[in-house]
C-alpha cells in the first residue's frame, strides 16, 4: 500500500472513529475507553429502534429526543459521521418528512455499523489480540 493510500485510509477511518480523541476524552484511560465503547455497542439496537419507532409513530418529540441522544453519544465517542447523520435527523424531526427521514435512517444504520466496525478494529480487537 502506498503512502497516499495509507493516509487516505487513515483519514477515512478517523472520519468514522477518532480513537485518539475518544481516549483523550477518557483521560487517557484505555480500559475505560474500551468499557464505554463496549456499552455503546451493546446498546446500538436501542438507539436505532427508538428512532425507527418515532418515525413510524410520526412522533416529532420522540424523534428529536432519540436523535439528540444518539448525536450526543456519537460526539462523546468521537464518531463524526454518525454524529452528522443523527444531527440531520434531529434537525428534520419537526417536519417528519417520512421519505427523507427514512432515507436518513438507512444512512444512519449504515454509518452506525461502520462506526462499530471501526471501534472494534481499532479499540476492542487489539486488546483481544494482545491477550492471546
Amino acid at each position: 500500500m502506498s503512502w497516499e493510500n495509507r493516509a487516505e485510509t487513515s483519514t477515512t477511518t478517523t472520519k468514522r472513529f477518532d480513537m485518539d480523541a475518544f481516549i483523550r476524552r477518557n483521560m487517557g484511560d484505555l480500559e475505560l475507553s474500551r468499557d464505554v465503547a463496549a456499552i455503546f455497542i451493546d446498546h446500538r439496537k436501542e438507539y436505532i429502534e427508538a428512532i425507527r419507532n418515532a418515525i413510524t409513530a410520526h412522533d416529532a418529540v420522540a424523534l428529536r429526543e432519540s436523535a439528540h441522544k444518539l448525536k450526543g453519544a456519537a460526539a462523546n465517542l468521537a464518531l463524526p459521521l454518525l454524529l452528522e447523520t443523527a444531527g440531520m435527523i434531529e434537525s428534520r424531526a419537526d417536519r417528519i418528512d417520512t421519505d427523507k427521514v427514512t432515507k436518513l435512517l438507512s444512512e444512519l444504520e449504515q454509518r452506525f455499523e461502520q462506526a462499530v466496525e471501526a471501534i472494534q478494529e481499532q479499540l476492542i480487537s487489539p486488546s483481544e489480540k494482545a491477550d492471546q
